[in-house]
C-alpha cells in the first residue's frame, strides 16, 4: 500500500498539469486587465485565470491558517488557566423543613 500511495497522487497532480497546459493553449489571447486605479500590461488570459485561481487558493489557506492558530490558542489558554471552583447552590428549602 505504500508504493501505491505515491502513484495515486501521481494520477491526478498529471491530469491538472495536463489541464492547465491544454487549457492555455487553447486561451492564449492577450488580454489587458483594468483594475480601475492600474491597468496591467497585456497577457494571455489563461495566465489571467490561472493567476486568479492561485491567489484565491493562497487567500483560502491563509484565512484557514488564521482560524487555526485562533483555535489552538483558545484551546492552549483554556488548558493553562484553572478551572474556577464550582459553585454549589444551597438546597432550597421546601415546606416540609420549616
Amino acid at each position: 500500500m505504500k508504493r501505491l500511495e505515491p502513484l495515486l497522487l501521481l494520477v491526478p497532480v498529471l491530469g491538472v498539469g495536463l489541464w492547465a497546459f491544454l487549457f492555455s493553449l487553447a486561451n492564449s489571447e492577450p488580454v489587458t486587465l483594468d483594475l480601475v486605479f492600474a491597468r496591467l500590461e497585456p497577457a494571455a488570459l489563461s495566465v489571467w485565470l490561472i493567476a486568479a485561481f492561485v491567489a484565491g487558493g493562497l487567500c483560502g489557506l491563509f484565512a484557514g491558517s488564521v482560524a487555526i492558530w485562533r483555535a489552538q490558542r483558545a484551546l492552549s489558554r483554556s488548558r493553562r488557566a484553572p478551572a474556577a471552583p464550582a459553585v454549589v447552590a444551597p438546597p432550597a428549602a421546601t415546606a416540609a423543613t420549616r
